[in-house]
């Protein structure tokens, strides 16, 4: 699959790389249908924010269509389209439970005071990969995606009047 991949400061690639497989019982594979470069991007990119690992996938936000779940997954099925948001959080620690998901104490691999854990981010963040790439895997699949409804368009024509927004492109 293509993917926009770190290498160094000022240096990013459209690259080929593997497709992501179900690795825990939680994960969720999402072909990613939009995706666009954030101003947290240009920080890595541009160096202004250090510790990014060489080889990651960029990206933090994306809309997308579930491909695969693990088997712990419930609140999901194939085929639905999902907006994935950058922060990662497992949905049960004291702190998602009260809503403050950047706060999560499980989903950073390296611990509850390195800090919030999300998608495409330097190491201190988890190292996760990023969303910029044609599918993703989404760990904490159980918590952390939105459910598109029928009634919206992903071409941004329509959105269901009780959000009162549109989206931005």
């Amino acid at each position: 699959m293509k993917a926009v991949v770190f290498h160094d400061i000022g240096d990013i690639r459209l690259e080929e790389v593997p497709e992501p497989k179900i690795e825990q019982p939680t994960d969720a594979i999402i072909r990613i249908t939009t995706s666009a470069i954030c101003g947290t991007d240009l920080h890595f990119i541009r160096g202004t924010v250090g510790g990014m690992k060489k080889g990651i996938i960029l990206g933090h936000e994306a809309v997308g269509i579930i491909e695969a779940l693990g088997p712990d997954v419930r609140n999901f099925q194939i085929g639905d389209r999902v907006v994935v948001p950058s922060t990662i959080a497992c949905g049960n620690c004291v702190y998602c439970r009260a809503g403050y998901y950047a706060q999560c104490d499980n989903a950073n691999p390296h611990g509850k005071t390195t800090g919030t854990a999300f998608f495409g981010g330097p190491e201190n963040s988890g190292s996760f990969n990023g969303l910029q790439a044609e599918y993703a895997i989404n760990n904490w699949s159980l918590f952390g995606k939105v459910s598109y409804f029928s009634d919206w368009y992903c071409d941004g024509e329509k959105f269901d009047d009780q959000y009162g927004q549109l989206p931005s492109s």
